[in-house]
């Protein structure tokens, strides 16, 4: 017995030594990606699993790869902006190619912006551009931005993977949809084939004009399992994982054959409810569901070790700091001031006896857990509650509908509160899930897009947040999820961004293997 334990350690050693020495005879990184993106091209992207690829085919005209809050120059030079914040000169740096051979210019930024702002492509991004009122080419390397209003979040949204700059003749020529099946950027990584739910393949763009890159050749695999993502890390199969369960990370922690590094992230998820249709659209409801479920173990229990719980949208280390405030609000678990509440409901015919419904969510585990953990809890109060794990494509019009409940669901942007705030809590807004609708809301995000004061702009944010989730309750906030990422041993100076990109080459670093 024991001679044949020996046999079939030595031979799955074998085999995954082998499988070592295969991924180290060439120069090709392989990283496994918890979902295929929806998206390559910057302006059509919907979400982070499409940005956490781009920015290695596309350039921003500034960059946030190596600090998430200080821009540094990426096809822009140098730049400069007025005291009135309305008007933005950029200079943009000679000499850059796109990956067919195009000279990059002023024209393509001004293509760039202009198709994000221009409503018959749909970009997802148009929201954060609308606040610009013409883009002008001064000359090949000059570009100026006029707005109509001071608009503090500006230099984030330039910095984000969706605002890639695209080759003006090449998208004229072929059209959105086309591009974004054959990208063409001028960033550090040439698009080579898209293989749908098998993998995404880039290769070194050795003209690149910060240096060249160490990599030839990158493959992002899809791998919707996480328990199989970090048996492939483990086993050679791919070279970075992310996005793994509690369990596998502890357990890679002790391996000698990889490495594990955690971050802060700037991704959340929530809970929320739906506004327009009782008993959801009532707050009594939503404060004793928020009585009725023990949110604080069940949040450890689920994502112990890769998030920490959170009571606001604005992460720590986002201007404003609330999180004393906002936690002190919070509802504690409390399944008397929950029953009175249901019975109250009931009596005045808002909740149905035997009331059933529907939790939607996404196939995302640990969202899938804490929609268990709701339903479990609300049938001790006679609430049916089912879950419904959909993938993106069926679940999305759900969230977009007017009949929606209760869902959960998640966020993730940069460190601006803007983009934390304006997008979810908006009247009409593209991803207000809950169709919350308070004018006076409206006019504090408003607000905080146009003052330039640090302190005012966040006396702005904490109004928003201390109403809608700390007097109206339209959503529980969750987690802010940390970041993970599980390299192996042959992989250098790769680290994890906050928002779970892939950063492979920027003004600071340049990741090879070994």
């Amino acid at each position: 017995m024991m001679k044949k334990l020996f046999v079939s350690l030595a031979v799955s050693t074998a085999m995954v030594c082998a499988s070592f020495n295969a991924l180290a005879a060439d120069n090709t990184l392989t990283i496994g990606i918890a979902k295929e993106p929806a998206k390559l091209n910057p302006v059509l992207i919907p979400g982070v699993f499409g940005e956490a690829l781009a920015g290695n085919i596309f350039d921003t005209l500034i960059s946030f790869k190596e600090s998430p809050s200080s821009p540094a120059p990426a096809l822009a030079e140098s730049w400069d902006i007025t005291p009135d914040g309305k008007l933005y000169t950029f200079k943009l740096r000679k000499g850059v190619k796109f990956h067919n051979g195009m000279d990059f210019t002023a024209a393509d930024v001004k293509y760039t912006i202009e198709a994000i702002m221009n409503p018959d492509n749909a970009s997802p991004s148009k929201e954060f551009f609308s606040p610009i009122e013409s883009v002008e080419v001064v000359d090949d390397y000059t570009v100026k931005l006029h707005l109509k209003d001071p608009y503090a979040p500006l230099m984030l949204a330039l910095g984000s993977a969706t605002s890639g700059i695209i080759p003006e003749k090449l998208v004229t020529e072929v059209g959105m949809d086309e591009f974004d099946k054959h990208p063409v950027g001028t960033g550090a990584f040439k698009f080579v084939e898209w293989l749908p739910d098998e993998r995404i393949v880039l290769e070194k763009n050795s003209d690149y004009f910060l240096t060249e890159p160490k990599l030839d050749k990158v493959i992002f695999r899809p791998i919707p399992k996480p328990e199989v993502m970090a048996a492939e890390v483990e086993s050679g199969g791919i070279d970075i994982a992310h996005r793994l369960l509690p369990q596998d990370v502890s357990r890679l922690e002790s391996s000698d054959r990889v490495q594990v590094m955690t971050i802060p992230g700037l991704s959340n998820s929530y809970l929320g409810f739906g506004v327009n249709k009782a008993p959801f659209s009532d707050l009594r409801f939503r404060q004793a569901v928020y009585y009725a479920v023990p949110f604080e173990p069940a949040i450890k229990g689920i994502w112990k070790g890769v998030g920490e719980r959170s009571y606001s949208w604005i992460p720590n280390g986002v201007v404003p700091e609330d999180t004393n405030y906002m936690k002190e609000h919070a509802l504690p678990h409390d399944p008397q001031k929950a029953t009175a509440l249901f019975d109250e409901l009931r009596q005045e015919g808002v909740l149905p006896k035997g009331f059933e419904f529907s939790i939607y969510t996404s196939q995302n585990p640990f969202r899938v857990k804490i929609a268990t953990a709701v339903a479990t809890e609300l049938r001790k109060y006679d609430i049916k509650a089912k879950v419904e794990s959909l993938e993106w494509g069926t679940l999305f019009p759900i969230l977009k509908g007017n009949d929606l409940g209760i869902y959960v669901m998640g966020w993730g942007s940069v460190p601006d509160p803007d983009r934390w705030t304006y997008k979810i809590f908006y009247t009409g807004s593209s991803m207000n899930f809950s169709k919350y609708s308070n004018p006076d809301i409206d006019a504090a995000l408003d607000k905080g897009r146009v003052l330039v004061d640090v302190a005012e702009r966040g006396e702005q944010y904490k109004k928003v947040m201390r109403t809608a989730l700390a007097q109206e309750y339209v959503h529980i906030p969750l987690v802010f999820k940390s970041v993970t990422a599980v390299t192996s041993n042959r992989v250098k100076d790769f680290a994890p961004s906050p928002q779970d990109y892939f950063h492979l080459v920027t003004e600071k670093r340049n990741v090879s293997v070994q």
